[in-house]
């Protein structure tokens, strides 16, 4: 689909010519900004499905500026504009179409993300009315950093792959752990579930389901996440047993990138997360874009409760 705007006109659907003009515009903003694109590029060319993902800002036959829609009950703005067309509108452009998308898709909110080191970002941010909310800390593996306790046997929790048949008790971990609404935690892991880039795993002690999490790749890099634990075992060490089996098992596959977010507020897992050999490698801001009539969301609940 294509629309004007007063700067040039704005798709939302890919053409082999798209992507490739994408691509050389995440090289250049990556060589300009001495940093990577905060999402696989492999990510953001996937097929789109039936929301809008990929925003494209043209001006004649020149890609100016591109954004990224990550869906949740929440979309996540991330967005480049061609170093020769800053300041030209482009970006307020695009924003205005992701508040279209919302408004389409009944998201409840807006998360524009920005580099922390990059102060146009912040800039644009706070120029679009966007409040700051939370960071998050981009964390890679490092195996040569990793800690591994001793532990009795009878404290061994296993770590297997969910099959699409258990998506109730994953429904009942991630729930649990996040204090998230059933019927909505069903709905995204039974469609997750069918991804061929993702993979969801159980923690098991004694038999009994006591954890998830899963992984999402795309590329050479797999992310960990939605990494909970139920409550009432917290803070025995489950966790760690649980992120430590992963880790191996995707040493084992031989990923060249083995990565995860973590809110830079939750000192418990960045502490856990640094002994288990992951480092800090970038920190991302999120800005809350203001809704007519809509309430803005609590500060999420961290992707780590273990």
């Amino acid at each position: 689909m294509y629309q004007h705007s007063p700067t040039g006109g704005i798709k939302t659907e890919l053409t082999a010519r798209d992507r490739t003009n994408i691509a050389k515009l995440v090289e250049k903003y990556n060589l300009d900004e001495g940093m990577d694109f905060p999402v696989p590029l492999e990510e953001m060319l996937a097929p789109a499905g039936n929301k809008p993902v990929q925003l494209l800002h043209y001006q004649g036959d020149i890609l100016t500026g591109f954004v990224y829609l990550q869906h949740g009950s929440e979309i996540e703005i991330y967005g480049m504009v061609h170093p020769d067309h800053r300041r030209k509108g482009v970006g307020t452009a695009l924003l205005e179409a992701a508040r279209a998308v919302r408004q389409q898709h009944e998201a409840h909110g807006l998360l524009l993300v920005c580099d922390s080191a990059l102060s146009s970002g912040k800039a644009f941010a706070e120029a679009s009315g966007g409040a700051y909310r939370f960071s998050e800390h981009r964390m890679v593996l490092d195996p040569s950093r990793i800690e591994r306790p001793q532990l009795p046997p009878e404290q061994q929790v296993q770590l297997r792959r969910a099959a699409v048949a258990e998506v109730p008790i994953l429904t009942h971990l991630v729930s649990h752990a996040f204090a998230d609404p059933e019927e909505e935690t069903a709905d995204w892991i039974a469609a997750d579930m069918l991804a061929d880039n993702q993979r969801f795993y159980i923690g098991l002690l004694e038999g009994q389901p006591i954890g998830a999490l899963r992984t999402v790749s795309f590329g050479e890099q797999i992310d960990i996440a939605t990494f909970g634990v139920l409550p009432p075992y917290r803070g025995r060490g489950y966790g760690r047993q649980m992120l430590l089996a992963i880790v191996d098992l995707l040493l084992e596959e031989h990923w060249p990138t083995v990565a995860l977010d973590v809110e830079t507020k939750n000192a418990n897992a960045l502490g856990l997360y640094e002994s288990c050999g992951f480092r800090t490698i970038r920190t991302y801001d999120y800005y809350q874009l203001r809704i007519k009539g809509v309430q803005p969301e609590p500060e999420p609940v961290s992707n780590y409760l273990a």
